[in-house]
Parts: C-alpha cells; structure tokens; sequence
C-alpha cells in the first residue's frame, strides 16, 4: 500500500511558482461524493481550501475481478503508465462547467513521461506513483543465439516485468483480488496540466461546486494483462471503487487575507489563463503491406487558439497477454504527413523523414526527445528490412509502439493567450502510410486516430459567477 509521506517525498513541487518556507501547506483526503458500478465512475466535491496545488491526485487500487476465473499468478498492470491507463475520462466542472474535459488521458501523458524522464526516473519514480516502468537493453547472455548478437529485449532491472526464456512475464506489481498496491494518480496528468506552473485558487469560488468526475475503463484489457497462460479478457480486473479517495494539498492562507482577495472580486474579476487539452477521435484503415494509404482528416477548431496537437495511432483492441496492453501509439511503416492551418500547409513539403518526425514530437515536447529506443519508436522499411530480428516476446512486446507524433504550433510568445495560432478554417491533417509488417506490430487495417488538440482558454471568476471562454 502506498504511503503518503513515501509520495511526498518524491520532491513534487511546483514547477514554476516555487513555495515559500513560511508558507503552510495543508493535505486534505476526501471520499467519493457518489460512485457508480454501473458506469464505473467515482465522483469527488474538491475542497475549497486556498490554493489547489499539482501535488494533488486521487488513489487508485486496480485487483483482479472476484469473478474472474483466471488464477494466474502473473497479472499485473501495464508497464507503460501502469495505473493511469485504466482512466478512460476525467473531467473537472465548476459550478456545472466544464473547465477541462480528456479522454483517454493516459496516452498525452505518456508521450511527456518519457521525454522528460529517464529510464532510471522512470523507474525510481512511475513505479511507486503509477506501478508501471519500461526500459530495454541489448539481449542477455542467456537469451543470445548466433543470430540475435546485439538485439534489444526488456530490461529487467528497470522495467516492472521480466521475462523467460518459457514465454512468461513475471510481473514485479501483480495483481490479486485483494491485498493490492495502491497507487496515486496526480491531478495533472488528468487533464489538469495547468497545475504544473500555477496553483488553482479555489478558495475564490466559495458559493460554486468544484466536481472532479473519474470514470474508468471497463474492459481491463486496455491497462492490464496476463503475463502466462490464458489472456485476459475484459471483466478480470477492474478498479476497486471502495478504496477510491482524493488526496489535495493547498497552499493555507490565513482567513483574513482570503476575505481580502474575496472582496477585490466586487472590483475585478480574477482571470485564470490555462491551456486545455482535449480528445478528437477519428479512424482510418491502413492498406496491405506495400500499399499506400492516404488519409485526410478535417478537425474543426475554428475560433480556438491551437498550441499544439498530438496524433497517436491506436489498435482498435487489445489481446490481454500484451505487456505494454493498448497504451500505444503503433508506427504504420513509413508515413509522410503535413498540417494545414487557415488555408496554407505549415511545412513547404510533406515531412517523410523519420528522423524529422521524431525532432517534430521533441518539439512539441519543449525540445525533449523520447527516452525509448529506435526499435521502440517506429518500425520502416528501413527497419524491418534491416534490423536484427528476435522472435523473444520481450522484445516483440513493445516493437514500433511508441510512435507519437506531436506538432507545436506556439509561436514564441509568452503566457498562453496570444502565443498560440488562432484558427478560422477546418484544420486539415494530411496523412499518408504505407504499412511494411503485419506483426509486431499489425500495421494493416483498422486503426483509431486520437488527436490530442490543446488550445487557450480562460477563466474569468467573479463573486457571483464563474465563465470559461476559448
């Protein structure tokens, strides 16, 4: 089980608003409001307790389901983000309106984690919050043959599973249908990134229902898998609703200095820029090997300031053995792409490069690359023709399912209105792909496109109301 003060000693602070010494923090652990099994979903009322900070998040224990049938020892959550994929939507209302809205949040995160972490931070640390690590290294001396010297398989020491030369996963954080780690998914890794660079003044909206709404996937497949035997299927795991609890921490404030900044809201209103990210959800269907494939998809983001867009590739299932589960973004072969935004293509020529590709994601990662190998990254003809191939699952497992592809559309300036691109027409998503395998990945057929789309927007709180404008 995990502990608070283990949590808090992980050095979480604010990134850009630093806390005074003689300032007091206060933690506050608050029970769902309402919980539902029949949607999945737990509801929590934030307390409204001076300045809502990033270190904020809700616990979660994930457990095998008492109706499962399947006894194996060795299930256990995903080793990419570990307990933040069994999130499917997170939403945040304020006096019934939405201040952020994501689906699917794990996937955007996950694309963050791993540029701004290393392997052995990623380890030390997702481990104990979310229950998950992935890291690779070249094959071990047990796994070499003649012809697989210098192929890539999980690392066993930095990475949550380790694997057998008898196709077994052994899993460091298995799951049970009791006794189960818990762990602690912060606030801002649901939609809330806005808490990474400043503090959400809720002791403003005294009068107004802060809801924080979570609802989780179903089909367990999605973020959980069975490392031997039979394969999972969608109702053995699940999230144990019961244990479910928010844990904030606000920045105290004395109550006279609140009244104070509560009576200024009479003269002026407090303005709260942030940057929301959303989901749009489009599909494709990639032709056979060897065969383009073009695809143009329109997102309708007329009157919104873009910051910047993430396009990830997503099976439309998952199988239940898989360690890495469906929290994946699946290279398609070798794909060519172009933006265009109010009417002209932001590049002079389609980006085919996959070198190109990936400084593009590092861009719209602040200038920081993925910490995952080649192989993990994207799989080309390039590669697949080319590479040293192993048949070992553990390299199988994760073999071109990294494959984000991230746009910054910022334009320099600083804040977040006005350091976007406002947008007048339909953006136009030019996407061409031309599958060269059919396993490991499957890079033929069906394939879901979520578009993560961040743009401006503003919070604008008065005495008597709150307003949300784009």
């Amino acid at each position: 089980m995990t502990e608070l003060n283990r949590y808090f000693s992980l050095g979480l602070t604010n990134e850009d608003d630093p806390i005074e010494d003689d300032i007091v923090m206060n933690t506050i652990r608050t029970p769902p409001n309402t919980k539902s099994s029949s949607f999945n979903r737990v509801i929590f009322e934030i307390p409204k307790v001076g300045l809502l900070t990033k270190d904020s998040g809700i616990m979660v224990q994930p457990r095998v389901s008492a109706s499962s049938t399947n006894v194996s020892s060795n299930i256990a959550l995903n080793i990419v983000n570990g307990v933040l994929g069994c999130v499917k939507r997170a939403t945040l209302n304020i006096d019934g309106k939405e201040l952020t809205n994501i689906e699917n949040p794990s996937l955007v995160e996950t694309n963050r984690l791993y540029s701004r972490n290393t392997p052995a931070r990623m380890f030390d640390y997702q481990n104990v919050v979310l229950g998950s690590a992935f890291s690779v290294v070249n094959l071990s001396e047990g796994f070499k043959t003649a012809t697989s010297e210098g192929v890539e398989i999980l690392d066993s020491e930095q990475s949550v599973v380790r694997h057998t030369k008898g196709d077994t996963f052994v899993c460091k954080n298995g799951l049970t249908t009791s006794a189960n780690n818990k762990y602690m998914i912060p606030l801002h890794m649901l939609g809330m990134s806005f808490l990474r660079h400043s503090a959400l003044p809720v002791h403003l909206m005294k009068a107004r229902d802060i809801v924080l709404e979570i609802e989780f996937d179903s089909d367990c497949r999605n973020w959980a898998f069975n490392g031997e035997g039979t394969p999972l299927v969608a109702a053995d795991c699940e999230v144990n609703l019961d244990a479910c609890e928010l844990i904030t921490t606000h920045i105290q404030q004395s109550e006279e200095l609140e009244q104070v900044l509560f009576d200024e809201l009479k003269e002026s209103s407090r303005v709260y820029d942030l940057m929301e990210t959303y989901l749009i959800k489009q599909s494709m269907v990639n032709n056979a090997v060897g065969t383009a494939t073009n695809s143009l998809v329109r997102l309708n983001l007329q009157n919104r300031e873009l910051q910047k867009i993430l396009q990830c590739q997503v099976p439309t299932s998952a199988d239940g053995a898989n360690p890495v589960c469906n929290q994946v973004s699946e290279s398609l072969g070798d794909i060519s792409l172009n933006h265009r935004s109010n009417g002209v293509f932001i590049f002079d020529r389609r980006v085919s490069n996959n070198a190109q590709q990936f400084y593009l994601n590092s861009s719209y990662n602040e200038d920081r690359g993925l910490k995952v190998s080649n192989n993990a990254w994207s799989q080309t003809k390039l590669q697949a023709d080319g590479q040293l191939v192993s048949s070992e699952k553990d390299f199988t497992s994760y073999c071109g399912r990294f494959n984000y592809i991230g746009v910054n559309y910022r334009n320099g300036n600083d804040g977040v209105f006005g350091a976007g691109v406002v947008q007048t027409t339909p953006l136009e998503i030019h996407y061409d792909s031309t599958a060269r395998k059919g396993a490991n990945p499957n890079q033929v057929g069906e394939k879901d496109l979520f578009y993560y789309v961040s743009v401006s927007k503003r919070l604008v709180i008065s005495q008597n109301s709150v307003q949300m404008t784009f």
